[in-house]
């Protein structure tokens, strides 16, 4: 029985002689390849949220990502990327309350999202080289760092500024600010001449200011206009001193002057954006610089007057200094799969990457490479550069501080009774 096993062994030997130099030949000349398999990438679905990005021939806002999406799912056959689009009525709130059920895989930040804070995102280092780093502009990517980790990738920047109605600039014989900067003084000058009233039986009142102020940081510029900081010179956050009152005084001489259209301290943005828009009850408009597009938009389709913007009033600072999240950008929830979760970042830096888009879509790129061409836009990077970003976690504080302020303002409370109940807040 030994003999035949014995037989076939010194058989296979011979045979693996003689076969193993054509194999070398083989592998020598690239024909074989023994190098180990690579896993194969993720396959499968990825459920992504976004807010509309509006643009000056889309006014849905969605035509930016849904070729974003398709041009991605092209390169990586078996990727279905499941989009849910986002209302700028409730998004945030949604975004914000994301639990570990029924969590999208991607979801929009800006600066302030408590998302980086509560460790729900995942740390997207180990995918972030030193080129891309240093192709961003200065300190872009820090405002989705914390704590030493980056929790997202940015997309374009932004800022407060003031859209103004031309027309009604003109019809008043006042100057458009040059190059978009004007001191308090001119400021308060050109928005009491643009409050009045029309009319013999039923008159109609006129504004020269409308701003959405709960939900938003649109009141920052006017506050910080005197010099005073969110930060004070220790690194702690802390809002006070002759600045900050200064700068809350200011405020509260153009609520007294009535120069704010009403609608301003409600809480319906619609309202604020027809006061402007389609009313025409307000000169100038605070609001964030992406809305540029949908502006353009309308003026293209012949529904709105001619626009320009501005930057908010100089006072004692002598810069239109203001606070704002300032960069939006795409983070990726916590996953089990990691397969899934380079997959992911994979999509979003495919969004965020091609930056000559961006600016389409009202936003600023973040690419120090990337030259702008609009010159309204040119207004806003300006602005931008002035902007300060928040604190951390800052968001819930300064809807906070906001319903603070228009109640002082309602109830017409001086600068230092508001700016207690501010610190109150703060701290």
């Amino acid at each position: 029985m030994k003999k035949p096993f014995t037989l076939f062994l010194i058989l296979l030997i011979i045979m693996f002689l003689l076969s193993w130099p054509y194999y070398m030949y083989l592998h020598e000349t690239g024909k074989i390849d023994f190098s180990p398999i690579e896993e194969e990438d993720y396959r499968g679905i990825i459920t992504f949220w976004d807010f509309p990005h509006q643009s000056s021939d889309d006014p849905t806002g969605y035509n930016f990502i849904k070729k974003k999406i398709q041009d991605f799912e092209y390169y990586h056959p078996g990727v279905i990327i499941e989009f849910e689009p986002l209302k700028n009525s409730d998004g945030y709130e949604r975004v914000s309350d994301i639990g570990s059920d029924n969590k999208p895989d991607i979801v929009p930040i800006t600066s302030d999202s408590p998302l980086i804070y509560d460790g729900k995102l995942e740390p997207l280092n180990k995918y972030i080289d030193r080129n891309y780093k240093d192709s961003l502009k200065e300190q872009v990517l820090d405002s989705f760092t914390y704590k030493g980790s980056i929790y997202g990738l940015p997309l374009g920047m932004y800022s407060g500024v003031m859209f103004i109605n031309k027309d009604l600039f003109s019809e008043k014989e006042i100057e458009v600010p040059q190059d978009g900067e004007w001191t308090y003084d001119e400021f308060l000058e050109d928005m009491t001449k643009l409050t009045y009233q029309m009319g013999k039986k039923e008159k109609k009142s006129y504004y020269g200011l409308s701003m959405y102020i709960e939900g938003s940081y649109n009141l920052w510029g006017i506050l910080m206009s005197d010099g005073a900081n969110i930060v004070n010179d220790k690194g702690l956050v802390s809002f006070e001193g002759p600045q900050a009152e200064s700068g809350l005084k200011k405020l509260i001489e153009l609520s007294e002057k009535g120069v704010i259209d009403p609608v301003s301290y409600g809480d319906d943005y619609n309202k604020v954006w027809d006061s402007f828009t389609v009313l025409k009850e307000s000169a100038v408009l605070i609001d964030e610089s992406y809305k540029i597009q949908y502006l353009k938009y309308l003026q293209n389709k012949n529904k709105l007057f001619d626009f320009d913007v501005a930057l908010y009033p100089e006072g004692d600072s002598d810069v239109p200094l203001t606070l704002s999240p300032k960069v939006y950008g795409y983070g990726v929830t916590k996953q089990i799969d990691k397969k899934k979760l380079e997959m992911a970042y994979k999509f979003i830096k495919f969004i965020t990457d091609s930056q000559e888009s961006v600016e389409k879509i009202g936003y600023i790129p973040v690419k120090k490479s990337i030259a702008l061409n609009d010159e309204l836009m040119k207004k806003i990077d300006k602005a931008v550069k002035y902007t300060d970003y928040p604190p951390p976690n800052w968001h819930d504080k300064n809807v906070k501080i906001n319903k603070a302020i228009i109640d002082g303002l309602i109830n017409k409370e001086n600068e230092k009774r508001i700016l207690i109940r501010m610190q109150k807040i703060i701290n």
